[in-house]
């Protein structure tokens, strides 16, 4: 097996990245990138986004804070980080009435750059209005990278098309990762997962951890390594024989030579499934 890592590219997400990487605006990095509002834009005025490009290595480490809304992370085959994010009203929040309704504003994101990588921290512009405004944190990478903190509060957290290292924390909320490879730390107190992983190594540990919900696995169906499940007040249905085989809840044993991956899954209350991908 090769040592380099690939991942395989839908053409529809790269058209879909493409026109996504056109409406970024590139602009010299500082270290620290605060982004505010003249006083009173928000008041009705047209939906706007804000928008830098800086460069960024592939296997350079990153960290990402979005507490109030969701985070979206796609590789593509740029040496540069590209940061998108809008802020908009909670539909869901179903409180708040008058003119800050009306309008959507650039939220406050910082971007720090040092020796360790580099650090996205998103909030609302106004934070007295936090919980009831949602950002929408949209960031491009090099497919190497190390997401060494990806912290959410309530929203979706999102991969797709990367591959190294990932530890992700959300509160609430939804956590998708699509043709992903490599160690992977998530943990999601309320919600669902479902996670596509390809081209796992020996080396690569992957622990999901969900308090309340379902957990998908989806594996290459060549896989071939050591899984430790446990669907807590669910049911545990997994595509591949585990040896020795798996019980109603649990799994704890490998599956084809054993050698590869650890994998641990654990929905303290929910089902899980460990599928192949097709």
């Amino acid at each position: 097996m090769s040592s380099t890592r690939s991942t395989r590219i839908d053409p529809a997400k790269t058209i879909l990245a493409a026109i996504a990487a056109a409406l970024l605006a590139a602009s010299a990095a500082s270290c620290i990138i605060p982004v505010y509002m003249d006083e009173g834009s928000h008041f009705g005025g047209p939906t706007e986004a804000f928008n830098r490009t800086l460069p960024f290595k592939s296997g350079q480490e990153l960290r990402i804070n979005n507490a109030y809304g969701n985070i979206i992370i796609r590789g593509w085959d740029e040496e540069n980080l590209a940061v998108t994010a809008e802020e908009t009203w909670n539909e869901s929040a179903g409180a708040g009435t008058g003119r800050y309704r009306e309008g959507a504003v650039i939220p406050r994101i910082e971007i720090e750059t040092g020796d360790s990588g580099v650090t996205i921290t998103a909030r609302p512009r106004d934070e007295a209005f936090a919980g009831d405004r949602v950002v929408h944190l949209f960031v491009q990478v090099p497919h190497h990278v190390l997401l060494k903190s990806v912290t959410g509060g309530q929203g979706r957290l999102s991969l797709s098309d990367l591959y190294g290292e990932a530890r992700l924390r959300l509160e609430n909320g939804d956590v998708r990762i699509e043709n992903y490879s490599g160690s992977l730390d998530v943990e999601l107190g309320r919600g669902e997962i479902q996670t596509e992983l390809t081209d796992l190594r020996c080396e690569d540990i992957v622990r999901i951890v969900l308090n309340d919900g379902p957990i998908t696995v989806s594996l290459d169906p060549a896989f071939g390594g050591r899984l430790e499940a446990t669907a807590g007040s669910g049911t545990l249905i997994c595509d591949f024989p585990v040896e020795p085989p798996a019980e109603s809840a649990r799994a704890s044993g490998k599956i084809g030579t054993g050698e590869g991956a650890l994998i641990f899954v654990t929905a303290r209350s929910g089902d899980v499934r460990i599928r192949k991908t097709a």
